[in-house]
């Protein structure tokens, strides 16, 4: 390559990356708000974009969906784990957890399992579902051997499959929710309350200090 051409060449590449991002910027906020409905014409339109951006760079408005859930998801389980990071037993922990999940993360939640259902029709996508669940497995369950640890609790399984259990419930719940049109707010008790009948979190062990 002449030399003349690196700086054109760069120059291209970051707009490349730019685009990329503003799309994929633009997308996650009309997910977020609308679902899967919302139309590549919606995401240009927002990103400042051209229609065939999104097959260059994400191959189908599908794709862009699919991995904007996942990153959403992920966001969603972090911030999670930093609402809950202050409780003071284990009870108050597990309701910190959820209340975050099902309140303010609801819509991460809700377009990432409207992903997983996607790819029962798009098998190509499924790795990118498989790696963001593999991913808050382990997470979860390091948010558990914490709480073990420090309260002393003893699962009723291996701790990969009560994270499992874990976020089995929440995708429930979220599904529940989605197919009655309901909200969450007045019914977060009872959805913590399946929480700690899936994971059979003892009284005794709900009220245990997390110091």
């Amino acid at each position: 390559m002449a030399p003349e051409a690196v700086p054109a060449a760069r120059a291209t590449r970051e707009s490349g990356r730019q685009t990329r991002k503003a799309l994929f910027d633009a997308a996650t906020g009309l997910f977020l708000a609308h679902g899967e409905s919302v139309s590549i014409a919606q995401i240009c339109a927002a990103a400042g974009a051209h229609p065939n951006q999104v097959t260059y760079y994400y191959g189908s408005k599908e794709k862009l969906f699919v991995e904007v859930a996942c990153a959403a998801v992920l966001r969603a389980g972090k911030r999670a784990e930093v609402d809950a990071a202050n409780a003071l037993t284990v009870g108050d922990y597990t309701e910190k957890l959820v209340g975050s999940l099902l309140g303010t993360g609801a819509p991460s939640v809700e377009i990432f399992v409207e992903a997983m259902m996607m790819t029962g029709r798009r098998g190509e996508l499924r790795g990118l579902i498989a790696d963001t669940l593999r991913t808050l497995h382990a997470s979860g369950e390091t948010a558990l051997l914490r709480t073990l640890v420090r309260t002393g609790w003893q699962l009723r399984a291996e701790i990969d499959v009560e994270s499992k259990a874990f976020w089995s419930a929440i995708f429930g719940l979220v599904i529940q929710k989605t197919a009655t049109g309901e909200s969450f707010g007045y019914s977060l008790e009872e959805a913590v309350a399946v929480i700690f009948a899936t994971l059979q979190i003892p009284d005794a062990v709900l009220s245990r200090s997390m110091d």
